[in-house]
């Protein structure tokens, strides 16, 4: 099957769609928790301080954000989920690293993200129909674990109908990604915004 015009990616296109994440995504963060005197920093303190500190770091909110509660013991660890303001379900580890009578020091970082697949489908249209294509759709995965280096097969097809195999390969954790259509050079996107 041929389709013409021929898919054209742009290689180093930098396509402007959703981000997935951003800047700080799925590194590391301190905060501190005031317990007040008390042995145990709750749920909702470290929730707050830790939607603080994504907005703050990324410049995307979390809507929704449920934590553990974690002791005022050095080494103890926590956990939370939730989502962001782009539909990115996220997992985020903590650990406490210091604390006194009354704060409690941790680091926290997201060890897990999901993006829904209409973000990828988005930016990959749009690098494609870049390269001179006019696409009708573009396929993905409902859902796409973020993880560099990780691939997922996606299908463009054009006006005419005819489709070709996508393989996108997740080069950050930022929502960049190199992509070739079956037969054709590789190129690169992002669904960063």
């Amino acid at each position: 099957m041929q389709i013409r015009p021929k898919f054209r990616p742009t290689p180093k296109t930098k396509v402007a769609a959703i981000a997935v994440l951003s800047g700080l995504a799925l590194a590391g963060c301190s905060a501190e928790v005031n317990v007040g005197g008390g042995s145990e920093a709750s749920g909702e303190e470290i929730a707050g301080e830790i939607r603080k500190g994504y907005a703050d770091r990324t410049g995307i909110e979390l809507n929704s954000l449920t934590c553990e509660s974690v002791n005022a013991e050095v080494g103890d660890r926590f956990s939370c989920s939730g989502r962001n303001d782009r539909s990115i379900q996220l997992e985020i580890a903590g650990k406490v690293t210091d604390s006194t009578a009354d704060e409690i020091d941790y680091n926290w970082r997201v060890v897990k993200a999901i993006a829904p697949g209409v973000l990828y489908e988005r930016a990959l249209r749009g690098s494609i129909e870049e390269g001179g294509v006019d696409l009708a759709e573009v396929r993905c995965p409902v859902e796409v674990k973020i993880s560099v280096g990780s691939k997922l097969r996606c299908t463009a097809t054009d006006r005419s109908g005819a489709s070709r195999g996508v393989t996108l390969r997740l080069t950050d954790l930022d929502g960049g990604f190199d992509y070739s259509v079956d037969g054709e050079r590789p190129a690169e996107g992002s669904a960063t915004s």
